[in-house]
């Protein structure tokens, strides 16, 4: 009888104490803080957009356009105007740094371009079209969590074709390749829907001064056969683009 009393008591206690352990509330497990997103990185990708622009053709030297010499001396002034427009693809490669909510980067790129336009630069007619196109800029933005305001600037550079012609033969035509150097600035905005991809909207401003070209015209019977004329040209650009950051 002893023996029963003392194993109903122990028992008793048992049963007490988890009684008491199951009203005690469950302990979770805390969950793992998310590390905050980083720019920091190298990245590639690619872009389609739109480019327009003006050139302003400028006067020349005197010329001889037949024999006997018909004359046309230089104009004070701009000869005439036109506008160019079309459409844009290609390429960015570049690396960015965060610090804080500032992030650093550089950034080049490379666009395969149908941008074209023709007018009246008295008294030639004249067209011209970009093919390709580029820049190499610094970037300078700041980091909302994955979205990224940045602006940007540096050099630039065009390959482009301009074709000058009196339009009165196909020997009257004349067409100089050209590679020039400029500058750029523009502003974008950038955003990561994932943790290595992101999209981005950028417009951009290309200046590439002015520079004289020399249009020769061979078949023409006269002691000056070419015509120098000053071209100033600027370029927006609008462009989407996709990146893949490592």
């Amino acid at each position: 009888m002893r023996k029963l009393l003392q194993m109903t008591a122990v028992a008793a206690v048992v049963l007490a104490d988890a009684a008491q352990a199951a009203d005690l509330p469950i302990q979770k497990a805390a969950p793992p803080v998310a590390s905050p997103f980083s720019w920091t990185g190298f990245y590639f990708g690619l872009h389609v957009g739109a480019g327009w622009g003006t050139k302003e053709w400028g006067d020349g030297r005197e010329f001889n356009i037949s024999n006997p010499a018909t004359t046309i001396t230089s104009v004070p002034g701009p000869l005439g105007s036109y506008n160019i427009n079309g459409f844009l693809g290609g390429g960015q490669i570049g690396a960015n740094l965060q610090v804080g909510w500032a992030v650093f980067g550089i950034e080049a790129d490379a666009s395969w371009a149908d941008i074209k336009g023709s007018g009246i630069c008295f008294p030639l007619q004249c067209s011209s079209k970009i093919d390709t196109f580029g820049t190499m800029t610094g970037r300078f933005g700041g980091a909302i969590d994955r979205a990224l305001l940045y602006v940007k600037g540096g050099g630039a550079w065009v390959r482009e074709k301009h074709t000058t012609s009196f339009g009165v033969a196909p020997a009257l035509s004349s067409s100089a390749p050209d590679m020039r150097w400029g500058w750029t600035a523009g502003a974008g905005i950038e955003y990561a829907f994932s943790p290595g991809w992101s999209g981005k909207i950028e417009y951009s401003f290309l200046d590439f001064g002015k520079e004289t070209q020399t249009f020769q015209f061979p078949d023409v019977n006269a002691p000056a056969n070419a015509i120098d004329l000053r071209l100033r040209q600027t370029l927006h650009t609008i462009k989407a683009g996709l990146n893949y950051r490592f």
